[in-house]
Order: C-alpha cells, then sequence, then structure tokens
C-alpha cells in the first residue's frame, strides 16, 4: 500500500469553479442523497462535493467526511463557518496512530 497522499494545495485544483462546469455535485449526487440520510464521504479534499452532502441531507441529519489531510479539512471547516451547518463532522485520519476528530 502506498504511503503517499495527494498534497493539500493541489486541493485548489479539485474545488475550482471550471469544475462545476463538467461536474455539477447537485446533479451528481441528488439521485442518491435524502434528507435525513447518514452519510460518509471519504477523502473529502477540500469539499467540492462536501458542501452540496450538507446542503442535500440538511440539517437533522449527519455527514461525516473523513481525509488524511487535516490542511484539507481546515479549508472545509471555513466553509461549513459559513453556511452554519450542523450535524457535520470532520475527522482527520492518521495512519501511525489512528484517528483524530478536526479540529
Amino acid at each position: 500500500m502506498s504511503t503517499h497522499a495527494c498534497p493539500w494545495w493541489l486541493g485548489y485544483l479539485l474545488v475550482t469553479p471550471l469544475r462545476r462546469l463538467k461536474e455539477d455535485p447537485r446533479k451528481i449526487l441528488t439521485p442518491y442523497v435524502r434528507p435525513g440520510m447518514v452519510v460518509l464521504e471519504p477523502g473529502p479534499a477540500m469539499g467540492f462535493f462536501t458542501l452540496e452532502l450538507a446542503r442535500l441531507v440538511g440539517p437533522d441529519a449527519r455527514l461525516v467526511a473523513v481525509d488524511l489531510q487535516e490542511r484539507m479539512l481546515a479549508a472545509i471547516a471555513k466553509q461549513f463557518l459559513t453556511l452554519r451547518a450542523t450535524g457535520v463532522v470532520l475527522w482527520a485520519w492518521r495512519p501511525t496512530s489512528g484517528r483524530a476528530r478536526y479540529p
């Protein structure tokens, strides 16, 4: 198994607005996600799908995003502060010591 992870600074390329022209998160996720669901998002990077998932599951649901890169989770955390989303849990997975809740 590889021990390499995507560098945190590449995360900005993954959330560029140009990507939304080709891949609309709402259009992709709507057939599969319903209000009130519990959703696990492994490897959210900087949250291209995460924000839309939070909107789709609603305020009474649970969204758990797990990533290796704490700096990517920090970017997601900033976005959720502006949305005042509740029910969102961000976990940083540390391969050497296990999980750690972020922040």
